[in-house]
């Protein structure tokens, strides 16, 4: 079954209705939203690679781009990520800092010259990506005014009303909310070149997501009596599962300078499975009892689409001395779709009224001298909640070596701010601003 946020049923009716860890619909939306992650020259770009191709990171772009390596080769990166969060719970305030390593990209590519006048170029890539980070976490102390916990859990289920206390005073309540995990995904490309003006592709693509979360809530109170009930509440979330999909992507070169390319990445089709769990602790000062629930875990199976992906790009590359490009991204976020929809209209429905479709732009440039690559970037995406008008953006710089024939070093920096919300006790009652920097290392090495 869906998981229960409050099990203790025989009080369930005196406690305002709450829910603490991450709703399906917001998870959802998490699935659908792709983080700009990859190789040090993709991010150094802010991800502005759709017409450019030649690069492990824009096949996941254009699958299209993987006949533009000359040479097969292979690529491993790994990524810093430290986010700083500012947090707001009504007239609270918390600022936290959080700093992760973890493999970014990894993956290859084996090209294939044919003397053949029209089909010039064959490309099979595999590839390894980082889609999102999951690991973060934050600590708040407010005061909704609201007791969550309000009764007492044996004398006002007694029998005699004459003895029973109400605990309507909040004097305080804290929230800390814990997860971690990643969304990574794995694509197989094929791409073909025709007359080395026009190259098509196609990548089948595979997802794995495995998501944890902790949620503590405690709240004090009393009753104008001097009599206090603290309560503990604890929720551990854990989701793993599959995702696929398909890109198909086409990249033309109608002279030696300027590039477009066009790309449609399908909605991802994930299988995902969750194990709930939630105890319960209240402590009475006025009788010296203590309340326990722990019961037995939850387990439910389910299905979410997300959005598909369209991708407009263009490029115009200065010869061997550097280049600029620029990609359009359009999503509809309001598209998601969670499964069986008979369990999920109320959240399938909050998708449709509370998220939109939404544009994202990416701008790049390199600028080569010898071995020496200098690269920068910016991107801008509008917020899938309507509520939020404050865009996704941030900026990137990069530099790339190349220390041999066949081999390449690539760094990077980008940072990206952005806006959301979470509902712990009452809807979008918790502020969060996002301040996140990513520090690329990536070694390239031909074959």
């Amino acid at each position: 079954m869906k998981k229960i946020f409050l099990t203790l049923l025989f009080i369930a009716t005196a406690f305002t209705s709450f829910s603490q860890s991450i709703g399906y619909d917001t998870f959802g939306l998490q699935l659908a939203n792709e983080d700009i992650n990859g190789t040090a020259r993709f991010t150094g770009m802010s991800g502005a690679f759709g017409a450019l191709g030649g690069n492990m990171s824009a096949v996941d772009v254009n699958p299209a781009g993987l006949t533009v390596f000359k040479n097969s080769e292979a690529t491993i990166s790994l990524q810093n990520i430290n986010t700083d969060l500012n947090v707001k719970y009504f007239n609270s305030f918390a600022n936290m800092t959080n700093n992760n390593l973890n493999l970014s990209q990894a993956g290859g590519v084996l090209i294939f010259e044919n003397s053949n006048k029209f089909w010039s170029k064959a490309a099979l890539g595999v590839n390894y990506s980082l889609v999102k980070d999951f690991d973060n976490s934050y600590l708040i102390e407010g005061n909704s005014g609201l007791s969550e916990f309000n009764v007492d859990p044996f004398l006002n289920f007694d029998g005699d009303n004459t003895n029973d206390v109400y605990y309507d005073n909040v004097d305080k309540q804290v929230m800390l909310n814990t997860t971690t995990g990643t969304n990574s995904k794995t694509t197989f490309t094929l791409a073909m070149q025709y007359d080395k003006t026009i190259s098509y592709g196609v990548s089948m693509i595979f997802h794995s997501v495995d998501y944890f979360q902790h949620i503590q809530f405690k709240e004090y109170n009393h009753d104008n009596s001097n009599n206090t009930l603290d309560a503990i509440l604890n929720q551990d979330l854990a989701v793993t599962g599959n995702g696929f999909g398909f890109n198909f992507g086409i990249l033309a070169k109608p002279n030696p300078n300027f590039r477009l390319g066009i790309a449609y990445q399908t909605p991802i089709w994930y299988n995902l499975s969750e194990e709930f769990h939630e105890d319960t602790t209240i402590y009475l000062s006025n009788t010296n009892d203590v309340y326990t629930d722990n019961p037995e875990n939850s387990i439910y199976d389910y299905k979410i689409k997300t959005t598909g992906k369209a991708t407009g790009s263009l490029a115009y590359v200065f010869g061997k001395q550097g280049l600029l490009s620029l990609d359009y991204i359009r999503k509809s976020y309001n598209n998601i779709l969670i499964k069986p929809q008979a369990d999920f209209n109320p959240e399938n429905n909050t998708i449709k009224q509370d998220l939109r479709a939404t544009n994202e732009i990416r701008i790049g440039g390199e600028y080569r001298y010898k071995n020496l690559s200098l690269r920068a970037g910016f991107h801008t995406e509008e917020n899938p909640i309507k509520t939020i008008t404050k865009n996704t953006e941030g900026y990137s710089l990069g530099l790339g070596i190349r220390l041999s024939e066949t081999t390449k070093l690539d760094l990077s920096y980008a940072n990206t701010t952005s806006k959301d919300y979470y509902s712990f006790l009452q809807k979008n009652d918790t502020s969060l601003d996002f301040n996140q920097s990513k520090i690329n290392a990536t070694i390239t090495i031909g074959l």
